[in-house]
């Protein structure tokens, strides 16, 4: 794995930082396990994307690498916090699903062998999942315009679970915009923003979010105030 960290540290990303707003319209509902999908996380999937290509598939799950460490994004860069917001959805609206899957042996395996449908991976499931009814996801970033272009038009599925159609993306539109909202938006958080980083919060309780990618790393979870938070960096 140290060939793939160095591969990812010699990316320089550049530097022509301006602020840019981000736009996908979405085909089907946005499945979601958690309240936001980070910009700078899934700026970073998309660039480890570009550089590892299908290695990208194989790293490990179960022991996140540092690549936070490692990997610079094209985006500026504020104390702890990279400028890209959380997602912004179009309506409040949420419902619920329920995704199954079950193996049918005579249609997909022609075995004798016994098949165990309570564990391993052709094991049998039900699962509840939260869907946004929003139909655009916005994102406020302040970065190199060309290169969010290149990395960011190609993204076609947010959310979870693309394997059925889960927030599939039907148009994007990157462009440029006259201010930058991708931290803060007249004094309201537009991500998780340490709570070492600011100078008042108020009465908003603080929580333990991840400050940067990968968000399911513990040694990225810190107190910080959530997206929607009225503080003062």
């Amino acid at each position: 794995m140290r060939d793939i960290l160095n591969r990812l540290a010699t990316y320089e990303p550049p530097a022509d930082f301006r602020p840019v707003r981000i736009e996908y319209s979405l085909r089907t509902p946005l499945l979601m396990a958690f309240p936001w999908i980070f910009g700078d996380a899934l700026l970073a999937r998309q660039l480890m994307l570009d550089i590892l290509g299908d290695e990208f598939y194989n790293l490990p799950a179960k022991e996140p690498l540092p690549v936070s460490k490692c990997l610079k994004l094209p985006l500026q860069k504020t104390g702890m916090v990279y400028h890209a917001s959380a997602s912004i959805l179009d309506t409040d609206e949420m419902h619920t699903t329920v995704l199954y899957k079950r193996f049918h042996e005579a249609e997909d395996l022609k075995t004798k062998t016994r098949i165990r449908r309570n564990s391993g991976m052709m094991r049998d499931f039900m699962m509840k999942f939260p869907y946004s009814a929003s139909r655009t996801v916005t994102f406020y970033m302040n970065g190199d315009l060309d290169e969010l272009k290149r990395l960011l038009s190609s993204v076609g599925h947010l959310g979870k679970k693309h394997a059925v159609g889960g927030g599939e993306v039907s148009r994007s539109s990157i462009s440029e915009i006259p201010e930058d909202w991708s931290i803060l938006k007249d004094g309201v958080a537009m991500r998780s923003i340490p709570c070492s980083m600011l100078k008042d919060f108020g009465d908003i309780r603080a929580m333990r979010l991840a400050y940067t990618f990968p968000g399911w790393d513990p040694a990225n979870v810190v107190m910080c105030v959530a997206p929607g938070g009225r503080c003062k960096i």
